[in-house]
């Protein structure tokens, strides 16, 4: 016995979201329909690794990584031979692939006709009802990636199955109105795009000015007219080095300017619970790495027992990372531990300062890596720090240097914080897909036909 076809009506009342699930109002030639009514979705799958014969032809096989390729998707990291496509679910070009584990809402937009693994599913759209750059922008807009994860499972990795995503309330204009929001959309964005590209390329200007400040601070450019117009020196040592130094400047091992020392971290395992919760402020490398120029914070704390295996430095430390990232420095802003990974530099009186070895250690940190054995795991040791060659000045010059020095960079800093708007794209970019979604883009023309009529027509070919 055959199975009874739906009404038109029936249809109709399955496709369209009931009033309650309408997010916000929309102009009123558009209706609100379920994801699953203007797409067909797509889970992917992995074909059996053990199966050789499978890999590495040239049919693309995209993973979510590959996903960030975004608008234009034309690669993948992995391919299947035709084998490997016969056993797979085929992907059309102009899909919207989207991850729904893991990293949930990563969307791509295929420009070649490929598969996925099981980790994307993919909006293949009826392109009788549904423009497919329209599509893709829709899954990118915040409401719709809101629902992707309020939907997802709060397990300990976010899973979205494809039933979930099949029911996401989705607006539907008319036909002609989604192929001007998606070109609209695409042309604003792109102009985002190229400004932030633009910020980016301002911000690498900024490091590389900020180092050839220092450069030319540690070679005696910045204090040539003060030595002119003050004193001259009679060098104390022959004038040896990595460099020419000026006279009066002389080459010195860090370890005659200072004290280093390592931190402590003697117990096993280093996560123990009963290290951590007290008094005592703990930072670890990535802290200092992060640093602008001062540790001023910290997230963690040690315990009286954590205490009592490591090391407490004080104000004014620099602190020197000799694993993993090797050369990072900043200056403590508070008494601090820290592990083994990290060495503590405390200057000697009258020697120089620690603003001064943190700018110089900046100088020279590729240098320093290139001392790294070259295992799984990147350090260095007391010994090759204690070694380093640093230009040391008369310590009044020491202090006219340190002073312009921390001009410079404080007015370069004000500057390159008028940069720091990549938030401010970013919200843009969701303001302009929130008013496209809401038909306040301009597009909106009252006396088009409204899109309920075209999903009429669409669902009347499913009842023939």
């Amino acid at each position: 016995m055959s199975k009874k076809k739906k009404t038109i009506e029936e249809l109709l009342e399955k496709a369209i979201v009931t009033e309650e699930e309408q997010a916000y109002e929309v102009p009123d030639n558009w209706i609100w329909v379920k994801t699953e009514t203007t797409n067909d979705i797509v889970t992917g799958s992995t074909p059996a690794k053990k199966q050789s014969e499978y890999y590495g032809g040239d049919f693309p096989f995209v993973k979510p990584a590959d996903l960030e390729q975004g608008s234009e998707v034309v690669y993948a990291s992995e391919y299947l031979t035709d084998q490997g496509k016969v056993v797979s679910r085929i992907i059309p070009k102009e899909s919207t692939m989207v991850c729904c584990i893991g990293s949930i809402g990563k969307v791509g937009f295929s420009t070649i006709e490929c598969t996925t693994n099981q980790q994307i599913n993919s909006l293949v759209p009826n392109k009788k009802i549904i423009n497919p750059k329209f599509n893709y922008y829709q899954v990118l807009n915040g409401f719709y990636q809101n629902e992707l994860w309020n939907r997802s499972s709060a397990t300990t990795v976010s899973i979205l199955n494809k039933g979930k995503m099949s029911l996401i309330p989705y607006v539907l204009p008319p036909l002609n109105e989604q192929k001007q929001i998606a070109d609209k959309v695409e042309r604003l964005l792109n102009k985002m795009d190229a400004a932030n590209q633009l910020i980016e390329e301002a911000k690498k200007s900024f490091e590389l000015r900020r180092a050839a400040i220092l450069d030319k601070a540690f070679r005696g450019e910045l204090t040539r007219e003060w030595r002119e117009s003050t004193h001259e020196y009679i060098s104390k040592k022959p004038n040896l080095g990595p460099y020419k130094l000026p006279i009066g400047w002389e080459w010195l091992k860090l370890g005659e300017l200072g004290e280093l020392k390592r931190g402590k971290s003697k117990y096993r395992p280093r996560n123990d619970p009963k290290l951590f919760g007290g008094e005592y402020p703990f930072i670890q490398t990535g802290d200092v790495a992060r640093a602008k120029d001062y540790v001023k914070g910290f997230s963690q704390t040690l315990s009286e027992f954590g205490y009592n295996q490591s090391k407490l430095f004080p104000v004014g430390t620099v602190c020197i990372t000799i694993a993993a990232n090797i050369g990072d420095t900043a200056i403590l802003k508070f008494p601090c531990c820290f592990p083994d990974s990290v060495v503590g530099f405390v200057p000697f009186e009258k020697s120089v300062s620690s603003e001064f070895i943190h700018y110089y250690i900046s100088t020279i940190k590729n240098d320093l890596e290139h001392y790294a054995p070259a295992t799984a795991q990147k350090n260095i040791n007391l010994k090759i720090l204690n070694e380093i060659l640093v230009p040391v000045p008369p310590l009044e010059e020491h202090d006219v240097l340190i002073k312009k020095v921390r001009n410079i960079l404080e007015k370069e800093d004000e500057a390159k914080n008028h940069l720091a708007v990549e938030n401010v794209v970013e919200r843009v970019k969701q303001s302009i897909l929130s008013k496209a979604f809401k038909g306040e883009l301009g597009t909106n023309d009252p006396r088009e036909e409204n899109a309920f009529e075209l999903l009429k027509e669409v669902l009347k070919e499913q009842v023939k």
